[in-house]
């Protein structure tokens, strides 16, 4: 079975830091409201212009802060990369998922090659074609703009985390040293519904089926294997860089000295 390696520190680290960051934004519009409510019924006809401007700019700060703790909790606190775990039962144990313990988040050294995994926990209609990638904006959206996850530019995103991992084996095993890197655009959320039109990308759907993922890695019968010198070294590599980061993300967040996450 395939061996997932996650930087678990980093991602409770994050979770939590979105939770208190969501629960401080409800106490920094809440506490003027409970300083402003007596003049509220106190049987005045106006309330005075420092309540007035405490009170908006306490709302606007914890609408802000509200939507930060979103960000944090909607890519660290659900784990939905854990759906692409469960989509590689069944595979050899030489197929290594890497979870935020690389320069890119979610990656795959299985023994034909490397495969950048970038996930798009999106929901709403997705259209791609020719003129490129569209998702239809609510009302829900737009007031989650910048809490929830944006679409982008996956194609051209994953050809940057792309380049950007061959650049880190570059700087670590040398320019010669050349694996296959190949990219997969992942989408995760069952509410998604994706529409392709006229063009040929890498694209899988994995609430489609339980085989979507393995479908989408599946090689040909005669597709030629990693050496095992490469293979090993990239192991090595990756494993290495995996411990560096948990390690580094279990040291948390230390101000004055002191550890607080």
């Amino acid at each position: 079975m395939a061996q997932i390696v996650t930087n678990t520190p980093l991602v409770e680290r994050n979770a939590k830091l979105g939770r208190w960051i969501t629960t401080g934004s409800l106490i920094v519009i809440l506490a003027p409201l409970a300083i402003t409510f007596p003049a509220l019924f106190s049987g005045r006809s106006e309330i005075p212009t420092e309540q007035l401007l405490l009170l908006y700019g306490a709302l606007i700060l914890g609408l802000v802060l509200s939507n930060v703790g979103g960000y944090f909790l909607n890519r660290w606190g659900f784990k939905y990369y854990e759906a692409v775990g469960n989509a590689l039962k069944g595979t050899d144990k030489k197929y290594r998922l890497y979870n935020y313990s690389l320069p890119v988040h979610n990656v795959l050294l299985s023994p034909y090659d490397v495969t950048v995994l970038l996930l798009k926990n999106v929901d709403g209609q997705v259209t791609v074609d020719s003129k490129g990638w569209r998702m239809n904006l609510n009302l829900l959206r737009f007031l989650r703009w910048f809490s929830s996850e944006q679409l982008g530019d996956p194609t051209r995103d994953l050809e940057a985390q792309k380049e950007k991992l061959l650049a880190f084996i570059h700087d670590r095993l040398g320019a010669g040293f050349n694996p296959p890197v190949e990219g997969l655009i992942v989408f995760t959320n069952p509410r998604a519904r994706i529409e392709i039109t006229n063009v040929d990308l890498p694209i899988v759907f994995l609430p489609s089926s339980e085989d979507a993922l393995k479908n989408a890695l599946k090689k040909p019968k005669n597709a030629p294997q990693l050496k095992k010198e490469v293979y090993d070294a990239l192991y090595e590599l990756f494993e290495e860089e995996a411990e560096a980061r948990r390690v580094e993300a279990s040291s948390g967040l230390v101000i004055a000295g002191r550890k607080i996450l």
